[in-house]
């Protein structure tokens, strides 16, 4: 997702969610965002073996996971980690069902699914077009029959695939139909995966789009085939007259639907307007239960022939027949919508009236008036009864539709209590699931702990196992034998690696199998350990020769008596002054540039006990340096320095650096020249006491 500097000046606005320009995923190479919501994002991408755009759906449910470090995708809480891994697992089976549907047409294709950065990721055909919305609002709202059929019948024969396989989409609206050059469809972003969490989680929110969302999506009813077909109906009904219908659940309570067989919108097939107000039912069971049977209403598109009417021999004293169809509300099953289809079809086809006129009777003045009061009187009694009928109708219709909204009031407050008591319980099991296994992993702990205390590491021993945890990747802050809670942490995070329990304390076979994968930087360790035994042992044996030539020197003659006192002799070389090296040491280290990094200066702080010292490197962590230890020994007058660091981009790989120093046998240790093994550098060191 790209940024950009306002006119203002104002600082761009930066996702900390998504991932960013450039990162990849696997082979694929992110190159923008195209969506993102509550369920996850939608990025468009470049899969650099085929060299060609893709889409791809990344599983980041904001109420469940957030994104750390920049990558990595994991849970909010541990609370919510087993919805999330669930939800992650519904996802992967949707990529797996749709990816089986490659030749289905109108159906977006997904090439490749894969697991990664702790999330899941959809790889999808990059569709070309603009989403049926959008079209809409540049087309005035509406669309004329051949652009309402070019759409229809390629999204039929797709979601009828689609529902062979044993899935759902769920979410079927103008946002999520893209329309080429050509006005051909392609159905994108299917929700099964999303509305199988709603049902299961109160994190999240509910997953539909009122206006095209079936009234059971809103309450634990049964979901099917009928349900996307209302989708698609609502959808049609938006593009044929400019507005969505009312939503479902307003229906329930008062239906203000208008019938396209009612509108009749010019150039539309009856057939196609009976259809879609077939498939927009309140009740389920009201509407196609299959795209073959809703197929069957919208295919009769065609008029009747002109010639096939019915021909009468008196015109019809009741005037033209008018048909006017029920509300959605009011209709029983798919039956009655092909008899309604039937009917309008045949109104649809004209007809005509063949009247004989007879010869006008002669009739007097007085005649004439008595038949017109006559006949007046009839109007007028025949109006006051047409009124009483309507006014019991009004109120047969008005009592009717008050039971019905009470029996569907209590409908959804029964279906809504039942489904806090299962939340409830949900909850409750949750809780104490949680609980339990906090519980287990609590003595768990406490089992490691104790098994990991009868093993009586040594100092060496918790060093190697420093050791082995950075080289496999797991920073542990240095290698001073200590183990910390940073140490600590690594331990676990290697165990949850290799399905362990993450205690963070080691059992004898987790310790043997953390050194075996590790071997080869162990390896190298002890290696260099060996080499700074070697080097101290020399120093010692250097020294004790240096003291046996000293003792088997001649002793000097005495000094002549003068009258005043000589100064006491400096003392041999190695001997040392003073209280010993032991205490508390600071001052720097500096060492200049070489061919791999720039010069560094390290202010330094020793604690020395018995004539050795090791100081860490304070936040030790990758930097410009790397990781940085120093050791220093102090043997009589000569002091030996080790340094310790990972190289940079290197991590795993410990590398040592040696050089040697002075001590003055009072408060004063210096000295420098290069380091051996230090890839060329040159370095000084100060320290006082």
């Amino acid at each position: 997702m790209t940024t950009n500097v306002t006119s203002q000046g104002q600082a761009p606005d930066v996702d900390f969610v998504a991932l960013k320009t450039g990162q990849t995923i696997g082979r694929y190479e992110i190159v923008a965002i195209l969506g993102q919501g509550g369920f996850g994002i939608t990025y468009r991408a470049r899969d650099a073996q085929l060299d060609r755009e893709v889409a791809i759906k990344e599983y980041l449910p904001s109420a469940l996971a957030v994104r750390q470090d920049g990558v990595t995708v994991l849970p909010r809480t541990t609370k919510l980690a087993e919805d999330f891994t669930w939800g992650r697992q519904r996802f992967v089976e949707e990529g797996r069902t749709l990816a089986t549907l490659q030749r289905a047409p109108a159906i977006v294709r997904v090439f490749d699914f894969l697991e990664a950065n702790g999330t899941a990721y959809i790889v999808m055909e990059l569709a070309p077009g603009d989403t049926l919305e959008n079209r809409l609002k540049s087309a005035g709202g509406k669309l004329g029959p051949a652009e309402i059929d070019r759409i229809l019948w390629p999204l039929l024969d797709g979601l009828e695939q689609v529902h062979n396989a044993g899935f759902l989409h769920r979410d079927i609206k103008p946002a999520n139909l893209l329309l080429d050059g050509e006005g051909n469809p392609t159905l994108i972003d299917f929700g099964a995966s999303r509305a199988a969490m709603a049902g299961r989680t109160t994190a999240m929110t509910a997953i539909f789009t009122p206006g095209y969302a079936a009234a059971e999506q809103m309450t634990s009813a049964k979901q099917g085939p009928w349900t996307d077909i209302y989708g698609v109906s609502a959808t049609l009904y938006h593009a044929i007259t400019g507005a969505p219908p009312p939503s479902s659940f307003d229906r329930m309570l008062d239906d203000t639907y208008e019938p396209l067989a009612r509108l009749m919108p010019a150039g539309f097939a009856p057939g196609l307007l009976i259809g879609v107000d077939a498939g927009l039912a309140v009740r389920a069971t009201d509407r196609p239960q299959s795209i073959a049977g809703w197929r069957t209403i919208l295919g009769q598109a065609g008029a009747p022939d002109a010639q096939a009417t019915v021909a009468l021999n008196r015109p019809s004293p009741a005037g033209p027949i008018v048909v006017q169809p029920k509300p959605a509300a009011t209709k029983r099953g798919v039956g009655l919508w092909l008899g309604i289809a039937a009917v309008v079809l045949l109104l649809a086809g004209g007809g005509y009236y063949f009247a004989i006129k007879p010869a006008t009777p002669v009739v007097t003045a007085a005649q004439q008036a008595a038949e017109q009061k006559a006949e007046q009187e009839r109007q007028e009694l025949a109006k006051l009864r047409a009124d009483a009928a309507t006014r019991e109708k009004a109120g047969q219709e008005a009592a009717l539709r008050r039971q019905v909204e009470d029996d569907t009031r209590k409908k959804i407050e029964v279906e809504l209590a039942e489904k806090k008591r299962l939340e409830d319980e949900a909850r409750q099991k949750s809780e104490a699931e949680v609980a339990a296994k906090r519980k287990a992993e609590e003595d768990a702990r406490k089992a490691a702990e104790t098994a990991e205390t009868g093993l009586r590491h040594t100092l060496a021993d918790r060093q190697r196992v420093q050791v082995a945890l950075t080289a496999l990747g797991f920073d542990t802050g240095g290698v001073d034998g200590t183990f910390s809670p940073r140490t600590r942490e690594m331990i676990a995070n290697w165990q949850r690696g290799k399905n362990y329990a993450s205690t963070g304390f080691l059992s004898g076979t987790q310790h043997q199998a953390l050194l075996r994968e590790a071997s080869p930087a162990l390896a190298k360790y002890d290696d260099d350990q060996r080499k700074l035994e070697e080097t101290r042992k020399k120093a010692e044996e250097e020294k004790a020769k240096a003291e046996a030539t000293a003792k088997a020197a001649p002793a000097a003659p005495p000094p002549a008596q003068t009258a005043a006192v000589a100064p006491p002799p400096p003392p041999a070389q190695g001997a040392v002054r003073g209280p010993g090296a032991d205490g508390l040491w600071h001052g720097t280290y500096r060492c200049s540039p070489n061919k791999n990094a720039g010069d560094f200066n390290m202010n330094v702080q020793i604690h020395v006990t018995g004539g050795t010292g090791t100081w860490v490197r304070p936040g030790s962590g990758p930097s410009t340096q790397g990781n940085q230890s120093l050791t220093i020994t102090v043997r009589g007058s000569a002091v030996h320095i080790t340094r310790n660091y990972v190289p940079q981009n290197s991590p795993g790989v410990v590398n040592t650096a040696q050089m040697t120093a002075q001590y003055d046998g009072a408060n004063t240790i210096s000295g420098g020249g290069p380091e051996q093994y230090g890839g060329g550098r040159t370095c000084t060191i100060n320290l006082t006491r």
